[in-house]
């Protein structure tokens, strides 16, 4: 094996695991974001109360689809990597907020559909990768 081709497949593990480091901090920071931005449990009048464990800014992690699938048509480890990084933290904010609804007195075994944002984003990221790969 030449020496050029080893520096060059060591810079792409690089670019590689760069962007999945990207993607995972700004997935990260995503649900951080939609977490610290929810207004809690909010009175408004009477005995009525709206609750919001987490805001609409959650919905922003689907922005960050393409970048697996562009990832994807060059290595599948790196894209499967790229999910990963971009599901994880998704998973753990659902985590955050069922946590939430049930210490507040709120849980009433409904809060697991929380886990349907990052099923969904895991099923859109995968099949869109799939596509891209399977036309590459």
């Amino acid at each position: 094996m030449p020496l050029t081709s080893v520096r060059a497949s060591r810079r792409d593990l690089a670019a590689a695991l760069a962007v999945v480091v990207v993607v995972l901090a700004v997935s990260a920071g995503i649900a951080a974001l939609a977490l610290a931005l929810a207004r809690g449990v909010v009175p408004l009048g009477g005995s009525s109360y709206q609750t919001e464990f987490i805001s609409p800014w959650w919905w922003l992690a689907f922005l960050l689809v393409p970048v697996p699938a562009v990832v994807a048509r060059t290595r599948a480890a790196t894209a499967a990597a790229a999910t990963a990084a971009l599901v994880v933290p998704q998973f753990a904010a659902a985590a955050v907020v069922v946590g939430r609804y049930r210490s507040s007195g709120w849980g009433d075994g409904l809060e697991v559909f929380a886990y349907a944002h990052p099923l969904l984003l895991t099923l859109v990221t995968g099949t869109v990768v799939a596509l891209v790969r399977r036309r590459a």
